[in-house]
């Protein structure tokens, strides 16, 4: 599993004394049975009571997110009208309560914790993403969409991790292209009521593992040493 901690965060941290959130970071998992890459993005902090409240003004900055789900919510799909599916695990719901009912870590979903009941703000989608009436899953989340968890618990703290989950995204590593998202975060201290925010926070998803890029490098240098 490969960390990666998104440097320049704490730049765009509310400017309080009592701001404890610090960066975002991404876990990212390849999932041999499906050749799925699993993203985990998880919220940091510097304090273990601190709690996650809801992630809002989402928004897509380049690329397209590709997500897939695993959960088939609303069944497989049909693609060139031959009467047989062709597209499966594409469909689904972005609640994490599919992924938990499950147990597969291929899916993508939104997450405040982990495990626990996560509610869509109006701005989101309905239902869970998808575009009604339409033929395939909303693959992306939508601008300024949000969500929060309806009951915040335990689940919500960051314990002795200092991290709590946000969002996981799966999608095929084959031919897989880059994405970038921003969000933002909504916490507290454990036991206060005034939220803080995080302001704008980006990320990136689909980039070259450190293999791949030095293969890349190799190839440069061999192009140029064939034209010397």
């Amino acid at each position: 599993m490969k960390t990666f901690t998104l440097l320049g965060a704490t730049a765009l941290i509310t400017s309080t004394a009592s701001a404890t959130f610090t960066s975002l970071t991404i876990e990212t998992a390849f999932h041999a049975a499906t050749g799925r890459n699993v993203y985990s993005i998880f919220a940091n902090f510097t304090v273990s009571n601190d709690r996650l409240l809801n992630v809002f003004d989402t928004m897509n900055i380049s690329g397209t997110m590709n997500a897939l789900h695993t959960d088939n919510a609303f069944g497989n799909i049909d693609t060139d009208g031959d009467g047989y599916a062709d597209v499966f695990g594409a469909t689904g719901a972005w609640s994490q309560t599919w992924n938990n009912a499950a147990g597969i870590p291929s899916d993508s979903f939104v997450a405040i914790g982990a495990p626990g009941p996560v509610a869509l703000d109006p701005g989101f989608t309905e239902p869970y993403g998808h575009n009604v009436g339409g033929s395939m899953v909303n693959t992306g989340i939508v601008n300024l969409s949000g969500w929060y968890d309806s009951t915040p618990s335990s689940q919500n703290l960051a314990g002795t991790t200092l991290k709590i989950k946000v969002m996981q995204i799966a999608r095929l590593a084959a031919g897989e292209t880059i994405y970038k998202g921003q969000l933002n975060v909504g916490y507290a201290a454990f036991g206060t009521t005034s939220p803080l925010f995080s302001g704008n926070v980006q990320y990136t998803i689909g980039v070259p593992a450190p293999g791949a890029l030095a293969l890349l490098g190799f190839a440069g240098l061999t192009a140029r040493r064939r034209r010397a």
